[in-house]
């Protein structure tokens, strides 16, 4: 019981402080990245007790379960899919701003892929939008850089945005 207090004060504690650090950043990119940021991190001290959990009992509970119920690798995937969703979605955010910080409107989509740890990494981003050759040089660069998205992952289309 005392681990379930503990628990839930430091993700309430955890919550109220990136709340605080989030209302003191800027608008615009930076405040979407510390929101990405402040997200994954709320993430990880939600998840924090299967890290420090005990798995042989873990795993004397999840063979005790009827046959019913949900099979770990099951639970894992759709784990993985929220997190590659949410990671998908903050990225394309952040590609739009940094669009529009170049002067282009446009929009994005970022495909993720299992990396190192079963972690979604960034892998493809579609940009569509009417973008000059030397933004969508700056644009480039700034994916590969900043990102990690590889160049030959980098699709630029030059379509209208919807």
């Amino acid at each position: 019981m005392e681990l379930i207090r503990t628990w839930i004060l430091s993700v309430t504690v955890s919550a109220i402080v990136i709340a605080v650090a989030e209302a003191l950043m800027p608008p615009g990119a930076v405040k979407k990245v510390g929101k990405l940021t402040g997200g994954l991190i709320l993430v990880l001290g939600i998840l924090q007790p299967l890290v420090t959990m005990d798995y042989e009992d873990l795993y004397d509970m999840v063979t005790a379960l009827p046959a019913g119920a949900i099979a770990q690798e099951e639970a894992q995937t759709h784990q993985y899919e929220a997190m590659k969703g949410i990671i998908e979605e903050e990225l394309e955010a952040y590609i739009v701003d940094k669009g529009e910080a170049l002067g282009a409107d446009c929009t994005a989509q970022v495909t993720c892929t299992p990396g190192e740890g079963e972690v979604p990494v960034p892998t493809q981003a579609t940009v569509t939008g009417d973008l000059t050759p030397a933004q969508q040089e700056a644009m480039s660069r700034y994916l590969e850089q900043e990102l990690g998205i590889p160049s030959q992952g980098q699709i630029f289309d030059s379509e209208e945005v919807p």
